[in-house]
């Protein structure tokens, strides 16, 4: 028996039959069990950044709705604004009229908010305020 010999079985002694290959298996399995972990948490990351895109997608949809109301509710409004000063022009324009006793406008404006008709002024009503137009006092005779 030579060194080789006594190495051999010093090392069958120590390691048991299949202890070798256990160990090979033991690292194999540690390798796959990584190699799992990675892929597994890999593809959380995708679910997570897949979700967060579709979020993200959704919200910038909402916001360029959003937008597209508020330049139209904008643009409505400066309509609005324009009008509002042609009116008030127009109400303006009457008190300086020297026909605004018998101006057909001048009733519509006198109409209440119901669309009811104010009791229209008589030929009596008129004359008084053409009186007071002409003294320009504004007073009541």
């Amino acid at each position: 028996m030579g060194a080789t010999d006594t190495i051999l079985n010093i090392l069958q002694w120590a390691v048991p039959s299949g202890g070798i290959g256990a160990a090979i298996a033991w690292i194999a399995n540690r390798k796959a069990n990584s190699a799992r972990t990675a892929k597994t948490v890999h593809d959380t990351y995708k679910a997570m950044y897949e979700d967060i895109s579709r979020l993200l997608e959704e919200t910038q949809r909402k916001y360029d709705d959003s937008k597209k109301l508020t330049e139209k509710l904008v643009s409505e409004n400066d309509l609005t604004r324009r009008a509002l000063n042609r009116l008030s022009r127009a109400i303006e324009a009457i008190q300086v009229c020297p026909h605004r006793s018998a101006c057909p406008v001048r009733d519509e404006l006198q109409n209440d908010q119901g669309g009811k008709r104010r009791k229209k002024s008589g030929p009596e009503d008129r004359q008084r305020e053409q009186e007071r137009s002409e003294r320009g006092d504004g007073s009541v005779a």
